[in-house]
Formats: structure tokens, C-alpha cells, sequence
């Protein structure tokens, strides 16, 4: 009986290698994710650390310059956050688009293993027969050379 051979083989290793591409999208979109919230969280700290800045200087009493330019900036900081919220939403689509392709990469895949798998099982089940086909022609020649001696 021949040997085993999928022919298939390297398409499974296209689609392994295609997986890991589509994992490795993910990763980076995810990395992209939790620097936007990293950088958010950084503004609003500089956020409220500003506004702390402008009540303690207002107690104090402060020139009507300087609190134009507290004010601007504060408003600048929130404009910053706005544009980052909007950023971490557009990495939040495009990190479930990256789930969807790896979701369906694997499905490529594992449809080929399981396509191999059962073209092995089959074959396992060609050699069986065959095996046991032989076995009962060698018994069935035992009885013939046993009956006729």
C-alpha cells in the first residue's frame, strides 16, 4: 500500500501562515487600543492638574491674561480628548473587523485539517481492509494446503 500523502499540505501552511498575519493585525490594533487610552488618561490628568492650577491661582487672585491662557488650554486639553475618544472608537471597528478575518482564517484552516484528517482516516481504513483482506487470503490458502496434505 502506498504511503500517506495530502496533497493540501501547503495550502494548510498558506492558511496557517494567513492566520498568524491576521493575528498579528489584531495585536497591533489592540496595542493601538491601549495607547489611546493610555494618551487619554494622560490628558485628563494634565486636565485636572491644570484646572487645580487655575483654582489655587483664582484664590489667589489672577491676571486676566494668564486666566485667558488657563482657559485655552483647558479647552485645548478637552479638544484632545474629544479627538482621541473619537480615535479609540475608529480602533474599537477596526479591532472587530481584525476579529472577524482572524475568526475566519482559522475557519479556513481547520476546514483543511479536517479535510486532511478524514483523507487519513479514510486511508487508514483502505490499509485495514487491505490488511485484513490478505489475512483471509492467507488463511483461506492455510485451509486449502492443510485439506489437501
Amino acid at each position: 500500500m502506498k504511503r500517506f500523502k495530502f496533497r493540501p499540505d501547503p495550502v494548510i501552511r498558506y492558511r496557517e501562515y494567513r492566520e498568524r498575519i491576521a493575528q498579528i493585525d489584531l495585536a497591533r490594533e489592540t496595542q493601538a487600543l491601549i495607547e489611546s487610552k493610555n494618551r487619554i488618561s494622560r490628558i485628563e490628568e494634565t486636565r485636572t492638574n491644570a484646572g487645580g492650577e487655575l483654582e489655587a491661582e483664582q484664590k489667589q487672585g489672577i491676571a486676566v491674561d494668564r486666566y485667558r491662557v488657563f482657559t485655552a488650554y483647558l479647552q485645548g486639553l478637552r479638544q484632545e480628548i474629544e479627538s482621541e475618544s473619537e480615535r479609540l472608537l475608529e480602533v474599537g471597528k477596526r479591532i472587530k473587523e481584525k476579529q472577524h478575518v482572524v475568526k475566519a482564517e482559522t475557519i479556513k484552516k481547520k476546514t483543511l485539517e479536517w479535510i486532511k484528517q478524514a483523507e487519513y482516516c479514510k486511508y487508514l481504513e483502505e490499509v485495514r481492509r487491505a490488511e485484513q483482506k490478505e489475512a483471509d487470503e492467507l488463511v483461506g490458502l492455510r485451509r486449502k494446503s492443510v485439506g489437501s496434505g
